[in-house]
C-alpha cells in the first residue's frame, strides 16, 4: 500500500466522503496541545523510513516483531523489511494467476503476509540482506509497474501457475531492483539460513498472533474474511464491537505487549509532520458511523503503523488538565510511524483513542495479550 503522505488526490477525496457524512458540518477543528505525559511505553527499536516503496506493511510488521523479541527477553535484532518484500511478490503472483487476477496485485500486504513469509521462506537481518540494488534508497515505483504487467501478461497468456522458467525470471527482477537475497549468511559470528535463523534466534510462533477488526455489518465474536483489497490471502479476522476493540489494545499495552495498527492515514487530522492524529470536534464517535466511513470508502487500509505507549494529557502546575481541543480524548495512543524522523515526536505520532475508533480497520497482537472475558467470547485457546 502506498503511504506516502503527499497523495493529494487522496486527500480531496477524503475531504469529500467525509464531509457528506459530517452533513457538512465544519470539518478542521483546531489542532490539539501537543503536551502529553507517557503512561506506557513499550520498547522498541528506532524509527526507519520506508522512503518511495509500498511496504509500510514490512517496516510496522517488522517492529511490532521486534518488540515482541525484546518483550520474551531476547537480543536486539533488526530485521530486513525488504526480504518479505522480495518474496511477497513470488506469493502474490501465484495467487494473482490462481485467482486469475481477481486479487489485489501491488506491493502492498498485511501483517498476515509476513506470518506466511515467516513458515516458508524463514526472516534475515537487515545486516545481511538491505534489498537495494539499482537505487540507494526504497525507490518501488519502476517495480511495482514491471511487476503487475508482468503478472498481467502472464495471466494474458492463460497461465494458472508459475512454471520454473516464469518464477526465475520473476526472480531476475526482482534481484535487479532490490539484489539477490543470500542462502546463508552470517550472524553473530554464527552461520544461518533464512530458515535456521527464524528457528534458532528469533523463534517466534506465527500461530500465536491474531488480527482483530470492528465491523458492525458482520456478526460479532466470529471469525471472518476482511474484505479489502490488501487482504489478497483472503485471511481471517476476529469480528469485535467497537468498545472492545478499543479495550484491547489498551489492556494490551497496558500488559507489556505491543499492537499493530491497520488503518486511514489520508486524512487532514492525520499529521505526521506534526505528529498527531486526531477527530474533529464535529464527528460523532459510535458503530453506526463508523460503519458508514467504512462502507462509502472514506475509512480504510492506507497504512501500518506500530502501537507502542499510551499517553494522557499533561497537566499544569496547578494540577488541573489542560483543556484539549478534541473532545472525549481519554487516551493517546503512542505510534511508531515509517516515514523517517519527522517532526518534534521524531516520527513517532500521539493518535487519540476516538481517532483510533473511527480510523482503525484491523489491529494485530499476540493471543494472549487479550482480556480474558474477550478471549473467551473469541474461543481462543
Amino acid at each position: 500500500m502506498l503511504t506516502l503522505p503527499n497523495n493529494q488526490f487522496v486527500m480531496m477525496r477524503k475531504y469529500f466522503l467525509w464531509g457528506l457524512c459530517t452533513l457538512l458540518t465544519n470539518f478542521v477543528s483546531a489542532q490539539p496541545t501537543q503536551d502529553f505525559e507517557m503512561e506506557v511505553l513499550i520498547q522498541c527499536p528506532a524509527v526507519e523510513d520506508q522512503q518511495y516503496s509500498p511496504t509500510c506493511w514490512s517496516f510496522g510488521s517488522n517492529s511490532f516483531l521486534e518488540s515482541e523479541l525484546l518483550r520474551m527477553k531476547k537480543p536486539k535484532v533488526n530485521l530486513s523489511e525488504m526480504y518479505f518484500a522480495y518474496h511477497a511478490y513470488i506469493l502474490k503472483t501465484k495467487q494473482f494467476l490462481a485467482t486469475q487476477g481477481s486479487s489485489f496485485f501491488t506491493g502492498g500486504g498485511q501483517f498476515h503476509d509476513i506470518l506466511h513469509l515467516l513458515k516458508i521462506y524463514g526472516a534475515m537481518p537487515e545486516s545481511a540482506y538491505q534489498g537495494k540494488a539499482i537505487f540507494t534508497g526504497h525507490y518501488h515505483s519502476p517495480l511495482d509497474t514491471l511487476m503487475k504487467h508482468y503478472a498481467e501478461n502472464l495471466l494474458h497468456n492463460n497461465k494458472k501457475e508459475l512454471n520454473s522458467h516464469d518464477e526465475d525470471f520473476l526472480k531476475s527482477i526482482l534481484n535487479t531492483f532490490l539484489s539477490v537475497p543470500p542462502k546463508n549468511f552470517i550472524y553473530e559470528n554464527q552461520n544461518y539460513t533464512p530458515q535456521s535463523f527464524s528457528r534458532d534466534v528469533l523463534g517466534i510462533n506465527p500461530d500465536d498472533y491474531i488480527e482483530i477488526t470492528s465491523l458492525k455489518s458482520e456478526k460479532y465474536y466470529e471469525k471472518i474474511i476482511l474484505k479489502d483489497k490488501y487482504n489478497w490471502t483472503k485471511d481471517y479476522y476476529y469480528n469485535v464491537p467497537l468498545q472492545d476493540f478499543s479495550e484491547i489494545c489498551l489492556y494490551a499495552l497496558q500488559k507489556g505487549y505491543s499492537v499493530l495498527w491497520d488503518g486511514d492515514s489520508v486524512e487532514p487530522t492525520f499529521q505526521a509532520e506534526n505528529g498527531l492524529a486526531f477527530l474533529p470536534d464535529s464527528v460523532q464517535v459510535n458503530e453506526q458511523n463508523r460503519q458508514i466511513y467504512i462502507d462509502n470508502k472514506s475509512t480504510q487500509i492506507e497504512h501500518i503503523m506500530h502501537i507502542v505507549g499510551v499517553a494522557k494529557e499533561k497537566e499544569k502546575e496547578s494540577g488541573k488538565k489542560r483543556k484539549m481541543k478534541t473532545k472525549n480524548a481519554k487516551h493517546w495512543f503512542y505510534v511508531k510511524n515509517s516515514w523517517g524522523e519527522i517532526s518534534s515526536f521524531k516520527g513517532f505520532i500521539y493518535m487519540s483513542e476516538d481517532y483510533f475508533k473511527m480510523k482503525t480497520i484491523a489491529i494485530a497482537l499476540h493471543k494472549d495479550a487479550l482480556p480474558t472475558d474477550i478471549r473467551k467470547k473469541l474461543k481462543i485457546k
